[in-house]
């Protein structure tokens, strides 16, 4: 057999080229793509490690983060401070600021630039002037809040029992004014609340869109273009008195919203620019997605769910900040073994958490399987249903969490915070932080156990009182353990620090 000859560099392969040309061309591949050209080629491998600006991209995926707004700062220290906020993901040292507010006031809260650890955005120095104009009414009582910086906007709500529900859009830079963009800064909803039980929402603002979800008696679904004031879609049920009964709406994008409708996840679009009507959700859906089959008489209840967008803070001085790519919907909820959920003899419960990008896979398949002859009208179009095995074990993360008395769920991005309930103390305890995306695999992390007896990540679930199959999901995360002790808070009055929550790189708590 002939011998054969070394195979040397050529014009025509990568490593042919000039070595400049080599880092552009890396440069322009996202992370996942340049992990793998260092698994595969030394070459590459050697010049990714020996060249910060490939470093710095490489390991923004690894964090699930992507570059921020400052400027003036040099790849070394962003990547110093990048791999500072990556140590403490494997040390299992994640920190824990505390902000104070002065006074109980919702709207600063919202406003609050949470102070960074690594990532270099600021805390505000002084209170923002945030009063209520003589246009609004003077007896309005906030219910609820929520802020978007970007947009210079403060969304307001006021359920009062008995009332028609009320929101108004008001201007941060004017100090609480209507905002100038809004054709129609005050809103009100559909009907009256009923007059037996406190109101629960949920707000949403993603770009144009203001996702609001109210329930009492019965929930009602709004989604409306805040600038326009014109509702895109409306929808709700009553409870009928059931208290397994759950739906609330949450934004997931400018064009796509999600409904948590008990078992059922219902994704579907909406057209900023065209005022919609009350339709029929179940054929207006563009996917339904069901959660895992249940066994004999089983049923789900307390479902809980939240998306949380990554904060942005215009002007700001972020080295690095979270990827909006990679937001979860987190879905907490409790499966029993009896037809009466109250009177179970045996409970579980569980978190489901959902890259949002999961689900929009889902619906590019459906996009792309559509046969041009087979559309429907408008209006009569039909969901494409995807059983839990289709969807689930590949695409999701599900923990099941061991609480005796309940516990609370946040998310922020790719995030989400398990905080088990204390009855004796509503500051300190045990906190879980999971992060949960595809690069986590190859991130500093620290052991996969450090849930204990109260977070179990195990891949498999297998309980057939409940569940028909066996619980399989594979998505990649990591997990970190903190627990809070107010004695390390001196400066702090324990009763005034409220419950730890996700910031823009650590945990949070508001000392008011």
């Amino acid at each position: 057999m002939p011998e054969q000859s070394p195979v040397y560099p050529t014009a025509k392969c990568l490593l042919g080229i000039a070595e400049e040309l080599q880092v552009l061309i890396l440069l322009d591949l996202v992370a996942t793509d340049i992990l793998t050209c260092t698994k595969v080629c030394h070459a590459l491998a050697a010049l990714v490690k020996r060249t910060p600006a490939l470093q710095y991209k490489l390991e923004l995926g690894l964090a699930g983060m992507v570059d921020g707004p400052a400027e003036g700062v040099p790849i070394a220290k962003r990547l110093e401070q990048l791999r500072a906020y990556q140590s403490a993901w494997g040390a299992n040292e994640i920190p824990l600021q505390v902000v104070k507010v002065p006074g109980y006031n919702l709207v600063y809260g919202q406003l609050l630039r949470p102070a960074s650890v690594f990532s270099g955005i600021t805390e505000e120095s002084k209170f923002k002037s945030f009063k209520y104009r003589k246009e609004l009414d003077p007896e309005f009582q906030i219910s609820s809040c929520i802020a978007d910086l970007a947009q210079d906007l403060v969304v307001v709500t006021q359920l009062t029992l008995g009332e028609i529900p009320e929101m108004y859009f008001l201007s941060i830079s004017q100090g609480g004014a209507f905002h100038p963009l809004a054709a129609n800064p005050h809103f009100e909803g559909e009907a009256e609340l009923g007059i037996s039980l406190s109101p629960d929402e949920r707000i949403d603002i993603c770009g144009d869109l203001v996702v609001w979800t109210v329930s009492a008696e019965s929930s009602e679904i709004t989604v409306l273009n805040w600038k326009t004031g014109k509702v895109l879609w409306q929808d709700g049920k009553w409870h009928d008195e059931d208290p397994t009964s759950y739906m609330r709406c949450h934004a997931l994008d400018p064009t796509h919203v999600v409904v948590v409708e008990n078992e059922d996840i219902h994704v579907r679009e909406v057209d900023p620019t065209k005022p919609g009507r009350i339709s029929d959700r179940f054929t207006k859906s563009s996917c339904v997605f069901k959660l895992p089959a249940l066994a004999g008489k089983s049923r789900i209840h307390g479902i809980k769910s939240t998306v949380t967008r990554p904060l942005t803070y215009p002007g700001s001085e972020a080295l690095f900040q979270r990827d909006p790519a990679l937001t979860l919907l987190a879905i907490s909820f409790s499966v029993c073994d009896g037809s009466v959920w109250a009177a179970c003899s045996d409970c579980k419960s569980f978190v489901l958490m959902i890259p949002v990008a999961t689900l929009f896979s889902q619906l590019e398949r459906v996009r792309d399987q559509a046969q041009p002859s087979q559309e429907a009208a408008p209006g009569r179009e039909k969901a494409t249903v995807f059983p839990w095995e289709e969807w689930g074990p590949l695409g999701t993360r599900i923990v099941e969490v061991n609480a005796e008395h309940g516990f609370s769920m946040s998310t922020m991005g790719s995030q989400c915070l398990i905080r088990p309930d204390n009855s004796s103390d509503a500051f300190g305890g045990d906190v879980y932080l999971l992060d949960v995306y595809p690069l986590v695999a190859h991130a500093p992390h620290g052991p996969r156990d450090l849930g204990g007896s109260v977070v179990d990540t195990s891949d498999c679930f297998t309980w057939p009182k409940c569940f028909a199959n066996p619980l399989r999901s594979s998505l990649p995360f990591r997990i970190a353990h903190k627990h809070v002790d107010p004695k390390e808070y001196p400066d702090s009055s324990q009763s005034r620090l409220t419950a730890p929550r996700i910031s823009h790189d650590a945990l949070i708590t508001k000392c008011c």
